[in-house]
């Protein structure tokens, strides 16, 4: 089966989750044996975008069609017309389309940056690009069941789900290292401040409980902490492959969020890597998270505040029948949750075929 890929990253930077997705759907599509061709490449470069897009459309023009096309979409609208021009052709070809559709960032004016003429030309052209899908996709895919009912009056042909995935079932846990590790952006958003404030007070006392945090180097200097310097803190700016040692070397994945609206239906795709090292994770109560977690036993929950957070990282560590819960629940939610579903997931939904 020949599938169009179409992706708005650059390959080969994984250096967030959003670009990190595209990377491991490629690789599971590969792995179901689909010959790919790979439409790639940043948006923010328009010039650039568009000679993508023109050979693409050339090619369709003069070859033959694939057998069904799978988009990822940018975080935010399709500033490339021509993008939205190959959905159409795509469509008139017959070509089953399927597409991720990640980001409601726009519908929440609190979470949501843009103001006043800049945010209304991005709501009509996020709006522009949701009246192409309806007309032109399968499929619409979202991250989870919250998400999809937000978009329900958009009377897309079909609707399903498409969380992040695991790269490969968990490997069993057999030693404790005594170290937290928590990857992603650093902000009060995301709960930095409330993770330092809960390590402070781990280590507070005669006993000490290192902590690990992987971020982007840029944010890190931003962040204004007076936890920043302590000894039981280690900063790490790595990605991708090298994030490996970084797990290895962990016992159990932090996922500090503050709880709003927005995070309520998100499923981090951290959470899922975490899982994929056989990381179980301690994790603020945002809606879907809780629900994932709560569904496989694969970590603990807590409020959002810096005690409550400290209280469940040292109770993982005091309480080895909790622990061992936890690790068996993690083997669980890692082997039913892994990339390679998700691409054949899409592939039945195109195809009407059951893969074996």
């Amino acid at each position: 089966m020949k599938l169009l890929y179409v992706t708005f990253v650059d390959w080969g930077d994984q250096s967030s989750g959003s670009s990190a997705r595209p990377h491991r759907m490629y690789e599971a599509f590969e792995a179901l044996g689909c010959k790919i061709w790979l439409l790639q490449g940043c948006q923010s470069r328009v010039g650039e975008r568009r000679r993508r897009v023109r050979q693409a459309l050339r090619a369709l023009s003069c070859g033959p069609a694939p057998d069904m096309c799978y988009v990822e979409p940018p975080s935010g609208p399709f500033f490339c017309r021509l993008d939205l021009k190959l959905l159409k052709r795509l469509h008139g070809m017959g070509v089953p389309i399927a597409l991720f559709y990640r980001d409601a960032h726009w519908r929440y004016a609190g979470w949501w940056g843009a103001k006043g003429v800049k945010r209304r030309i991005l709501v009509h052209m996020h709006k522009r690009d949701l009246r192409v899908f309806r007309r032109c996709c399968d499929t619409v895919y979202f991250p989870s069941e919250s998400m999809r009912r937000l978009f329900e009056g958009e009377r897309f042909k079909r609707s399903g789900l498409l969380p992040p995935g695991c790269t490969s079932p968990a490997p069993v846990r057999r030693f404790l290292y005594g170290r937290a590790v928590y990857v992603g952006g650093v902000s009060a958003h995301y709960g930095t401040h409330m993770l330092l404030e809960a390590f402070e007070l781990l280590n507070s006392g005669k006993e000490k409980l290192p902590l690990l945090i992987v971020c982007r180097e840029n944010e890190w200097q931003a962040l204004e902490s007076p936890y920043k310097s302590r000894p039981w803190l280690t900063v790490s700016h790595t990605f991708g492959e090298g994030l490996k040692s970084v797990y290895e070397r962990a016992d159990v994945g932090i996922i500090p969020i503050r709880r709003d609206k927005y995070m309520d239906f998100a499923l981090p795709v951290k959470l899922f890597e975490y899982l994929s090292y056989g990381l179980p994770v301690i994790a603020t109560r945002c809606a879907e998270t809780e629900a994932f977690i709560s569904r496989y036993g694969c970590g603990a929950l807590c409020g959002d505040s810096a005690r409550e957070l400290a209280l469940s990282v040292r109770r993982f560590y005091e309480s080895a029948d909790w622990r061992e819960g936890m690790l068996v629940g993690v083997q669980r939610a890692a082997l039913d949750n892994l990339w390679i579903g998700r691409a054949k997931k899409v592939v039945e939904d195109l195809t009407g075929q059951r893969l074996g």
